[in-house]
Order: C-alpha cells, then sequence, then structure tokens
C-alpha cells in the first residue's frame, strides 16, 4: 500500500512537471506566432534604430532560448541578429569617424587605436550579420535547389533580410581581416537566391545584394554586368518605390571602389520623409544612417567635424583638407595593407 502511495505521488508529480512544461511551450509558441505576426510588422514601420538594436540585442537570447523548449525560433531571430548588427556598426562608425578626425588633426596614435576600435566594430557585425544569415538558412533552405514557398510577405521579408545580413556579414568580416573566417560559397548562394525574388516587389535590393557582394568577390556576380551599373538601376528602383536601401548599397560600392563622386551623388539622392514608404520606416532609416555616415566621413577628412545637423550633402570642392593621402599613409604606415582577396569555388 506505501509502494502504492509511492508510485501514485511520483505520477502526479511527474504529471505536474509534463504540464508545466506544456504551458511553457504553449506561452513560448504564442509569444512567437505574436512577435512574427505584429512585432516584426510593427518594428519594420518605426524609424528608431537605437530602439531597434537595443531590442535585438536584449531579446535575441530570450528568442533564441526558446530552441530548448523543442520550438523553433530561427525566423524570429533573423530580425534579433540583424538589429543587433545594427548596434554592432554603430561602434564601428563612430570608431571610423575618431580615425579619420586623428588623421586630420594627425595624431598617429589616436587613428591606429580607433582602426583597431573599427574592426573591432565590423567583426562583431559580422558575427552578429552571420548569425541571422544561418538562421535564415535553417527556416527557409539554402536555395540551392529550388526556391521557397513563403506562407507570409512577413516570411518573404525575413528571408530577403535574412540574405541581405549574409552579405553585409561577409563585407564586414573583410574589414575585420577576415577574422570571423565566414565562408565564401556565400556570394554563390546569394547569387542563385536573389533570382527567388522580385526587383519591383522588393525596392531593387535582389539585384543590389548581387551587385554589393559580386564586387568584393570576384566572379561570385553575373558574368558581363558591371556591379555599379546594376547597383545604380536597383537603388532607381528602389527609389520609385520609396525604399532606400539599394540607394545606401550603392553609395557604399562607390565609396569601396573610391568613386567618391557617384557616392556623393547618392548621398545627395536622399528623398524626404514624405517621399518615403511609411510601412519601411525602419529599412529607411537604416539607409538614411548609412548615407549620413559617408557624408560624415567627407566632412571630417575635409574639416574635422561632421556633417551638418541633418543634411545629406558632401562639402564643397574649394574645402581643402588638412593633409593628402600620402601624409595619412605616413601616419598609419602598414595598417591599411591590402589583403588578397580569396577566389571563389562553387
Amino acid at each position: 500500500m506505501m509502494r502504492l502511495g509511492k508510485l501514485i505521488i511520483a505520477a502526479l508529480g511527474l504529471a505536474g512537471i509534463l504540464s508545466g512544461c506544456s504551458i511553457q511551450k504553449m506561452a513560448g509558441d504564442k509569444v512567437l506566432s505574436y512577435t512574427h505576426d505584429e512585432a516584426i510588422p510593427y518594428l519594420m514601420s518605426q524609424g528608431d534604430l537605437k530602439a531597434a538594436c537595443q531590442m535585438g540585442q536584449s531579446m535575441g537570447p530570450v528568442v533564441a532560448s526558446m530552441s530548448r523548449m523543442e520550438l523553433k525560433p530561427e525566423n524570429i531571430s533573423i530580425a534579433t541578429n540583424m538589429a543587433s548588427g545594427m548596434c554592432a556598426e554603430f561602434d564601428q562608425r563612430e570608431a571610423e569617424l575618431d580615425r579619420v578626425r586623428a588623421l586630420y588633426e594627425g595624431r598617429s596614435t589616436a587613428a591606429q587605436d580607433a582602426l583597431i576600435r573599427e574592426k573591432l566594430g565590423h567583426r562583431l557585425a559580422a558575427l552578429r550579420m552571420s548569425a541571422a544569415y544561418e538562421n535564415a538558412v535553417k527556416t527557409y533552405g539554402n536555395f540551392t535547389d529550388k526556391c521557397p514557398k513563403y506562407e507570409s510577405t512577413t516570411d518573404e521579408l525575413l528571408s530577403l533580410l535574412g540574405l541581405a545580413s549574409g552579405a553585409l556579414a561577409l563585407l564586414h568580416d573583410f574589414n575585420s581581416e577576415k577574422s570571423v573566417g565566414i565562408s565564401l560559397d556565400i556570394p554563390v548562394r546569394i547569387e542563385k537566391a536573389a533570382k527567388c525574388f522580385d526587383d519591383n516587389k522588393w525596392w531593387g535590393m535582389p539585384t543590389a545584394r548581387r551587385a554589393a557582394v559580386g564586387r568584393r568577390i570576384p566572379g561570385s556576380g553575373p558574368e558581363g554586368v558591371d556591379p555599379l551599373d546594376a547597383m545604380l538601376n536597383a537603388a532607381q528602383t528602389g527609389d520609385d518605390q520609396g525604399v532606400m536601401l539599394a540607394r545606401a548599397m550603392y553609395a557604399m560600392m562607390a565609396a569601396t571602389v573610391g568613386r567618391d563622386d557617384l557616392k556623393c551623388e547618392a548621398i545627395g539622392q536622399m528623398r524626404r520623409a514624405s517621399e518615403m514608404n511609411s510601412d519601411y520606416d525602419m529599412l529607411n532609416a537604416y539607409a538614411a544612417s548609412m548615407l549620413m555616415h559617408y557624408a560624415d566621413i567627407e566632412w571630417t577628412k575635409q574639416n574635422g567635424y561632421r556633417a551638418p545637423f541633418m543634411q545629406y550633402i558632401c562639402p564643397a570642392d574649394s574645402v581643402a583638407p588638412s593633409i593628402d593621402q600620402n601624409q595619412a599613409d605616413e601616419l598609419l604606415d602598414g595598417l591599411f595593407d591590402e589583403e588578397e582577396t580569396p577566389a571563389v569555388t562553387e
């Protein structure tokens, strides 16, 4: 009888534990569903980048931990990892401005320190955005066999953002001396994946994404297509749809290849808020922050301070920089040695 009583108590305890786990799993499932259906579309319509990146940093680990309850939070983790990657980008940009300002003032030690912080920011951004890409692959596949079928527009958007994160992760990794070691198979996958998205629906981003990795990784883009021309067409498509992300990526590419004229032209094309698609205020705010950063860099190179408040313009050509490029190279001797670009293999 005593043994039977112990068995009943044990069974009740087990039932309680199982019931508790079930309640936790149900609650977690509700949280993920709400985040997917309501929170992410809402976040896309908000323009507070700092709030978004802080949300990614704080909520990302919480969302990811739900995998311990046999839930699948990977699709939500695309957004949280990309958002937290923006925080790392903001730190990297400030370090870059510090470096340029130190060069303007001839402070070589400060410039070297800022360069190290800049590379650390690139590394963290690469880690976080690579995680966003990997979550997209886990959720929607790697696009090598066929294009996925999406249950909703939110899913298609998350997939697109995950792939864009992969492209950005690769670029950040190169700028951190390839310290993360992100696979060079990613550009090939991005090239194939771009065909699964409609440029006219998604603001020119599929083409912009292909052009970005095609320029940085020779041989990974479409044959016979100039990446800058492709990026310009993508930027114009995005402009027409009121989403400036491809425009910002065009400025980034122009800066990478040393075409300051094209970069400044892209900065000057930043639209007024009334001309932009309010459903994607977050992406437009991110694009605006990229364009403003490039304007800040140009002003700091020539004047030692940022661009005028909310002015998306490059400084006048008549303003002479305090030091020329040869002097800058002497100050940072050995720190900007070009690295060999590895070949891409299918």
